[in-house]
């Protein structure tokens, strides 16, 4: 049975940069495995929240994690703020085509 590469993905690539900075520095968590397998420990847990700017960012990231590996997650119907790599940066506008 092969490893799903979704693990090795590392988190600079799906966080807001310095959410993945001070998981790497502080409680040393570089991928998406890493992230999930210290989600598992209540004690990890709220270390990771604290990172985070809210709690809720931090559950929602475990549970879209957790989904790409395909675990079932109970959707939620909170707003949840940007926690996601590129969600604070500005979206470029749209061009219109002229016919």
């Amino acid at each position: 049975m092969s490893k799903n590469p979704v693990l090795d993905v590392p988190l600079r690539e799906v966080l807001r940069p310095e959410i993945a900075l001070s998981l790497q520095h502080v409680l040393n968590l570089y991928t998406v495995g890493n992230f999930l397998r210290a989600w598992k420990s209540p004690r990890s847990q709220k270390s990771i929240e604290q990172l985070f700017d809210d709690a809720t960012q931090a559950r929602h990231a475990a549970q879209v994690c957790a989904t790409w590996l395909g675990l079932p997650v109970v959707p939620t119907s909170q707003l949840v703020g940007a926690w996601w790599r590129g969600d604070d940066e500005e979206k470029p506008a749209t061009q219109q085509i002229s016919a």
